[in-house]
């Protein structure tokens, strides 16, 4: 190999390693593009999420406001709320059949709906018409109600007496201090709720240990059909045994 060659040979080499060395740097360089292009990416999908939930549950602070306003404006005088039980009673002929006449349950499964928060009966009448709660019959028949039809249920509904059933000592006792350690802060000392969460006391029995069942399934991923969620009660759901749904629902049926 000639001088020239060499220098040629040498100079070839030395092009190569300084086209290597930019290829490397430009490699690194787009890394950390890419990199802070995922950061930003993650950053903007958190705040879009938060920013959507936020909104949700604003949402829902004014659906209850509002229902609460028109509830209330439905019972501000003795007249407008007798005049309001009435045309409940009228528009209940056919929940009769499964809720019973005076809003106590005739069929396992199906709940008591006397003495219910009539806030919360209304908010539950509207996700059974727009299909946040899965129940075929329910799903029909609220889509028919209007605004005042459902109004007038729950207010019909509320004025009426729970029939409080005896339930086994023993479950019930059991059942105590898992409610006031897991249920009173929402569902009050003596389960009879408030306006977003259910009156518990009275309800039926089998109605409550398929309910906290269905929660306890959706937690952990088994319910093959998903009829209604609810990120509060699932985790609590989750923690409980069978015979702690038991005693929870003894317990609960025998409060008045």
């Amino acid at each position: 190999m000639t001088i020239q060659e060499t220098k040629d040979y040498r100079d070839k080499n030395e092009i190569s390693l300084q086209l290597f060395a930019f290829l490397v740097r430009s490699s690194d360089s787009c890394h950390i593009i890419r990199c802070k292009m995922l950061m930003l990416s993650s950053q903007l999908i958190f705040v879009t999420l938060f920013f959507f939930a936020s909104l949700t549950i604003q949402a829902k602070e004014v659906e209850l406001t509002r229902m609460i306003s028109d509830i209330e404006k439905q019972q501000s005088t003795p007249g407008r709320k007798q005049n309001a039980i009435a045309m409940g009673k009228e528009r209940a002929v056919l929940c009769n059949q499964c809720h019973g006449v005076d809003g106590n349950s005739r069929k396992k499964g199906v709940p008591n709906l006397a003495e219910q928060n009539p806030v919360y009966l209304l908010d539950q009448i509207e996700k059974f018409a727009d299909g946040r709660r899965k129940n075929y019959v329910m799903n029909a028949l609220s889509k028919n109600f209007t605004r005042d039809d459902k109004e007038n249920l729950a207010i019909f509904y509320a004025s009426m007496k729970v029939n409080v059933t005896k339930t086994n000592t023993r479950l019930a006792k059991k059942g105590q201090p898992i409610y006031k350690a897991l249920c009173g802060s929402c569902h009050g000392e003596k389960g009879a709720g408030q306006a977003n969460y259910a009156r518990l006391a009275g309800q039926q029995i089998h109605y409550i240990e398929t309910t906290l069942r269905q929660f306890r399934d959706n937690s952990k991923n088994k319910s093959k059909v998903i009829k209604r969620r609810s990120v509060i009660m699932e985790p609590i759901a989750n923690g409980l045994s069978d015979d702690d749904i038991k005693s929870l629902a003894a317990y609960l049926a025998q409060l008045k």
